[in-house]
């Protein structure tokens, strides 16, 4: 009796187990999927570190890091006129454009400037 229990045990941590990882095999795949989604954050503009490249935006009581390099587009009336990035300062309204990598951080494709 104790080794047919024993083996139903098994059988069934076995099973999970092999289930496990076919749900995070899973979820591997679709992660790269999410990656190339292009995501909206529309907040205040916090801090602005040139050094780090990255400017911090809060939406509601909630803060992101937004990184941006050269190739970010800074602009402001919707996106229909560019403007420099040192007109941007802290306590502005901004919409951030871009999507997350792998890492999860999020980077700016364009970043809007919001009276």
């Amino acid at each position: 009796m104790k080794k047919v229990l024993i083996l139903v045990l098994l059988g069934v941590f076995a099973t999970i187990a092999f289930a496990a990882q076919t749900v995070k095999a899973q979820e591997k795949k679709e992660k790269p999927a999410v990656a190339a989604k292009e995501v909206r954050w529309h907040g205040t503009l916090l801090r602005f570190s040139t050094d780090a490249t990255s400017i911090d935006v809060r939406k509601g009581t909630i803060e992101k890091k937004i990184y941006f390099d050269s190739s970010t587009k800074w602009t402001k009336d919707k996106g229909t006129k560019t403007i420099d990035m040192k007109e941007f300062k802290d306590g502005s309204d901004v919409i951030c454009l871009g999507k997350y990598d792998e890492k999860g951080e999020f980077h700016a494709t364009r970043i809007d400037f919001r009276r």
